[in-house]
């Protein structure tokens, strides 16, 4: 399956509430990343299960194939970039794919999408979905204002 976007997927009341709930979640994990992401289990959390399963449903819809989510987190950043990476230590090659959910991004031209080494920048717009293989290695693209970014992601199994 090539990247796939799906647009539209929740209402601005719970798209606020995945920000809102996510503030207290949020760490440094890592230096590599210059933002700050949640632990990767969000989809045991209550309090996330209701955008989750939203999620879910609009992908199956698209794909009609039925995931099991392995990890969950919500990432945030202000125009730092995440070093280059994928999910094959996660997912596998041929087990699953990548789910990056848009909450909210700065604003139409800066940090809308996701930066691929192989494919180049893919546009997603807020509350937006693109699906991708694991293999593929991506980024957080970079953007010259210290604006708000979040972006939920999961790793699905088959």
């Amino acid at each position: 399956m090539e990247p796939l976007l799906i647009k539209n997927i929740l209402s601005n009341k719970d798209r606020k509430k995945l920000i809102k709930d996510c503030q207290p979640l949020l760490q440094d994990f890592s230096e590599e990343f210059p933002g700050k992401q949640t632990n990767p289990h969000l989809h045991k959390d209550p309090r996330f299960s209701k955008p989750i399963r939203i999620m879910m449903r609009k992908v199956y819809m698209e794909t009609r194939k039925n995931f099991y989510i392995k990890k969950t987190w919500i990432n945030w950043c202000n125009g730092g970039k995440y070093g280059w990476h994928d999910h094959l230590h996660s997912v596998g090659r041929d087990a699953g794919y990548v789910m990056i959910y848009y909450i909210k991004i700065p604003f139409l031209f800066f940090g809308n999408g996701t930066l691929f080494k192989e494919e180049g920048f893919i546009t997603a717009p807020q509350n937006s979905i693109l699906i991708f293989p694991p293999h593929l290695k991506h980024a957080t693209p970079t953007y010259p204002f210290r604006l708000d970014r979040y972006t939920m992601s999961l790793d699905l199994l088959f």
